[in-house]
Protein backbone atom coordinates (compact mmCIF):
# COMPACT_ATOMS: atom_id res chain seq x y z
CA UNK A 1 0.00 0.00 0.00
CA UNK A 2 2.55 2.71 0.41
CA UNK A 3 3.67 1.85 -3.01
CA UNK A 4 0.26 3.86 -4.31
CA UNK A 5 1.25 6.93 -2.44
CA UNK A 6 4.57 7.38 -3.99
CA UNK A 7 2.60 7.78 -7.60
CA UNK A 8 5.26 8.62 -10.33
CA UNK A 9 8.90 7.73 -8.96
CA UNK A 10 10.06 6.18 -6.01
CA UNK A 11 13.24 8.85 -6.17
CA UNK A 12 13.96 10.63 -3.26
CA UNK A 13 13.37 14.54 -4.06
CA UNK A 14 16.85 15.95 -5.16
CA UNK A 15 17.62 19.68 -4.52
CA UNK A 16 19.31 21.54 -7.02
CA UNK A 17 19.35 25.74 -7.73
CA UNK A 18 16.62 25.41 -9.79
CA UNK A 19 14.64 24.20 -6.67
CA UNK A 20 16.18 27.22 -4.38
CA UNK A 21 14.71 29.51 -7.07
CA UNK A 22 11.83 30.52 -4.57
CA UNK A 23 13.93 30.28 -1.12
CA UNK A 24 13.44 34.34 -1.25
CA UNK A 25 9.37 34.25 -1.48
CA UNK A 26 8.35 32.64 2.07
CA UNK A 27 6.98 35.86 3.73
CA UNK A 28 4.20 38.65 3.70
CA UNK A 29 4.52 40.54 0.47
CA UNK A 30 2.91 44.68 0.05
CA UNK A 31 3.01 46.72 -2.85
CA UNK A 32 5.46 49.77 -3.08
CA UNK A 33 3.03 52.32 -4.37
CA UNK A 34 5.09 56.24 -5.08
CA UNK A 35 8.25 54.82 -3.19
CA UNK A 36 6.22 53.21 0.14
CA UNK A 37 4.92 50.28 1.54
CA UNK A 38 1.24 50.08 0.67
CA UNK A 39 0.15 47.49 3.69
CA UNK A 40 -3.71 48.75 3.08
CA UNK A 41 -3.16 47.11 -0.56
CA UNK A 42 -2.82 44.02 -1.99
CA UNK A 43 -0.93 41.09 -0.33
CA UNK A 44 0.47 37.46 -0.53
CA UNK A 45 1.27 35.69 2.00
CA UNK A 46 3.31 32.69 1.75
CA UNK A 47 4.85 30.18 4.07
CA UNK A 48 6.64 26.48 2.85
CA UNK A 49 4.91 23.42 2.44
CA UNK A 50 5.46 20.02 2.57
CA UNK A 51 9.49 20.59 1.23
CA UNK A 52 11.90 22.59 0.61
CA UNK A 53 10.65 23.84 -3.17
CA UNK A 54 6.39 23.96 -1.95
CA UNK A 55 4.77 26.93 -1.11
CA UNK A 56 1.13 27.90 0.27
CA UNK A 57 0.24 31.55 -1.06
CA UNK A 58 -2.64 33.35 0.21
CA UNK A 59 -3.63 36.40 -2.38
CA UNK A 60 -5.15 39.30 -0.89
CA UNK A 61 -6.00 41.58 -3.86
CA UNK A 62 -7.61 44.65 -3.31
CA UNK A 63 -9.63 46.78 -5.89
CA UNK A 64 -11.27 49.81 -4.90
CA UNK A 65 -13.24 49.30 -2.23
CA UNK A 66 -13.62 45.65 -2.71
CA UNK A 67 -10.78 42.41 -1.34
CA UNK A 68 -10.88 39.05 -3.08
CA UNK A 69 -8.53 36.09 -1.06
CA UNK A 70 -7.72 32.93 -3.40
CA UNK A 71 -5.01 30.48 -2.87
CA UNK A 72 -1.93 29.11 -4.53
CA UNK A 73 -0.02 26.18 -3.99
CA UNK A 74 3.70 26.43 -6.38
CA UNK A 75 5.94 23.53 -5.95
CA UNK A 76 9.03 22.04 -8.17
CA UNK A 77 7.82 18.62 -9.86
CA UNK A 78 10.72 16.47 -10.05
CA UNK A 79 9.13 14.66 -12.97
CA UNK A 80 9.01 17.60 -15.20
CA UNK A 81 11.78 19.26 -13.75
CA UNK A 82 10.05 22.74 -13.24
CA UNK A 83 7.77 24.60 -10.88
CA UNK A 84 4.29 24.07 -11.06
CA UNK A 85 1.43 26.44 -9.77
CA UNK A 86 -2.30 26.06 -9.01
CA UNK A 87 -4.34 28.92 -8.18
CA UNK A 88 -8.06 28.63 -6.62
CA UNK A 89 -10.31 31.56 -6.65
CA UNK A 90 -13.83 32.25 -4.56
CA UNK A 91 -15.46 32.00 -7.45
CA UNK A 92 -14.33 28.58 -8.76
CA UNK A 93 -11.76 29.24 -10.91
CA UNK A 94 -9.24 26.24 -10.92
CA UNK A 95 -6.00 27.14 -12.99
CA UNK A 96 -2.86 25.55 -13.46
CA UNK A 97 0.11 26.94 -14.76
CA UNK A 98 3.09 25.40 -15.95
CA UNK A 99 6.87 26.58 -14.99
CA UNK A 100 8.75 28.14 -17.49
CA UNK A 101 12.50 29.15 -17.28
CA UNK A 102 13.29 32.32 -18.59
CA UNK A 103 16.92 33.40 -18.42
CA UNK A 104 17.65 33.14 -14.99
CA UNK A 105 13.93 33.34 -13.50
CA UNK A 106 11.40 31.20 -13.40
CA UNK A 107 7.74 32.22 -14.74
CA UNK A 108 4.43 30.87 -14.62
CA UNK A 109 2.18 30.63 -18.49
CA UNK A 110 -0.84 29.70 -18.98
CA UNK A 111 -3.13 29.68 -22.55
CA UNK A 112 -6.53 30.99 -21.88
CA UNK A 113 -9.75 31.43 -24.31
CA UNK A 114 -11.46 34.91 -22.81
CA UNK A 115 -14.77 35.53 -24.16
CA UNK A 116 -13.29 34.03 -28.55
CA UNK A 117 -10.10 35.76 -27.64
CA UNK A 118 -7.17 32.97 -27.24
CA UNK A 119 -4.05 34.37 -25.72
CA UNK A 120 -0.89 33.33 -23.09
CA UNK A 121 -0.25 34.81 -19.96
CA UNK A 122 2.68 34.37 -17.65
CA UNK A 123 3.92 35.77 -14.41
CA UNK A 124 7.33 36.22 -12.68
CA UNK A 125 8.14 37.16 -9.17
CA UNK A 126 11.63 38.09 -9.24
CA UNK A 127 14.00 39.06 -6.77
CA UNK A 128 14.92 42.46 -6.27
CA UNK A 129 17.47 42.81 -3.45
CA UNK A 130 17.05 41.97 0.26
CA UNK A 131 13.21 41.76 0.98
CA UNK A 132 12.23 43.02 -2.51
CA UNK A 133 10.57 41.32 -5.80
CA UNK A 134 9.09 42.51 -8.69
CA UNK A 135 6.16 40.58 -10.08
CA UNK A 136 6.02 41.04 -13.95
CA UNK A 137 2.45 40.28 -15.84
CA UNK A 138 3.03 39.68 -19.58
CA UNK A 139 0.71 38.30 -22.25
CA UNK A 140 1.16 37.28 -25.49
CA UNK A 141 -1.55 37.10 -28.61
CA UNK A 142 0.83 35.31 -30.65
CA UNK A 143 1.72 31.80 -29.37
CA UNK A 144 4.49 33.38 -26.86
CA UNK A 145 6.94 34.13 -29.87
CA UNK A 146 6.43 37.96 -28.16
CA UNK A 147 5.20 39.23 -25.03
CA UNK A 148 3.45 42.27 -23.90
CA UNK A 149 4.12 43.77 -20.07
CA UNK A 150 0.67 44.15 -18.70
CA UNK A 151 2.49 45.48 -15.33
CA UNK A 152 5.83 45.51 -13.29
CA UNK A 153 5.19 46.09 -9.67
CA UNK A 154 7.39 46.26 -6.84
CA UNK A 155 6.89 44.40 -3.76
CA UNK A 156 8.15 44.56 0.07
CA UNK A 157 8.57 41.71 2.56
CA UNK A 158 6.97 42.84 5.68
CA UNK A 159 9.82 43.36 8.62
CA UNK A 160 8.74 41.02 11.36
CA UNK A 161 7.72 43.38 14.73
CA UNK A 162 10.09 43.83 17.20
Amino acid sequence: MADAALGQTTRPFTESADTHYFDFWPGTWYPVVDGRVDTTGSAFIVRRSVNSAAFEEEWVQRFDSAVTRSVAIRAWDQIANKWMFVWVSPNALFQVWEGQKVGSDWYIVKEFDFEGQRFHSRQAWIPDGPDRLVRVMERSTDGGRTWQTRSRTTFQRARAAP
